[in-house]
C-alpha cells in the first residue's frame, strides 16, 4: 500500500516554483487514506482522501480510487467534474456501502488559480486559514449528487496543507 502513494521528494525538481511533501502513517497495518499528484500542461493535479472502514477492504478501495483519480484527471480539467465521474463510477459498483471523503485540486502554475472540489473531506488550510469548502457528499454516498466546485488564488509563498481525519482524531503524539 505504501508503494501506491508518492514517495519521491521533491517530486518535480525541475519546477522550482512548487514544493511538495506528503506522508502517510497508517494506524493499522493497512488502511484507506490516500494522496496523489501529478503535472499536466503546467497544472498540478492533486487529491487526498479517506476510504470508510479499515483493513484490507479499505486498502483495496484506496487503490481503486487512486487509479480512478488519475484516469478521470486525464480526461478533465475541472475538479468537480473529476469527483462527479468518480462518484458515478463508485456508486455503480458500490454494493458494500463504502464511501470516500476526498479533496481534489487543480493548481494552474502559471496563474495561481486553484480549482477545487471537496467531497466531505476535512477543509485544507491555505497559509494557516481554513479554505472555504462547499458541503458536498462523500464519493459513493449518493448517486447523482451535484458536486459543486470552487476557485481561489494561491500566491507565491502560500502553503496549502491537506490532511485526513487521522490528524484531527489523533489521541496522542
Amino acid at each position: 500500500q505504501m508503494a501506491l502513494v508518492p514517495n519521491k521528494f521533491p517530486p518535480f525538481p525541475e519546477h522550482g516554483d512548487i514544493d511538495i511533501y506528503g506522508m502517510m502513517e497508517p494506524a493499522k497495518s493497512v488502511g484507506g487514506d490516500l494522496f496523489d499528484y501529478w503535472l499536466r500542461d503546467n497544472r498540478l493535479f492533486f487529491c487526498i482522501g479517506d476510504v470508510s472502514g479499515k483493513g484490507m477492504p479499505a486498502a483495496l478501495l484506496m487503490a481503486v480510487m487512486k487509479t480512478m483519480f488519475r484516469s478521470e484527471a486525464r480526461r478533465s480539467d475541472n475538479a468537480a467534474a473529476i469527483i462527479d465521474a468518480m462518484n458515478s463510477n463508485l456508486c455503480e459498483e458500490n454494493t458494500e456501502g463504502y464511501f470516500v471523503t476526498m479533496f481534489v485540486g487543480i493548481l494552474d502554475l502559471t496563474t495561481g488559480r486553484l480549482d477545487y472540489c471537496n467531497a466531505g473531506h476535512e477543509a485544507p488550510l491555505l497559509s494557516g486559514k481554513p479554505l472555504p469548502v462547499k458541503r458536498n457528499k462523500p464519493i459513493g454516498a449518493l448517486s447523482g449528487w451535484n458536486f459543486e466546485g470552487q476557485e481561489t488564488e494561491v500566491k507565491p509563498g502560500d502553503m496549502l496543507f491537506l490532511y485526513t481525519d487521522g490528524l484531527s482524531d489523533a489521541r496522542n503524539h
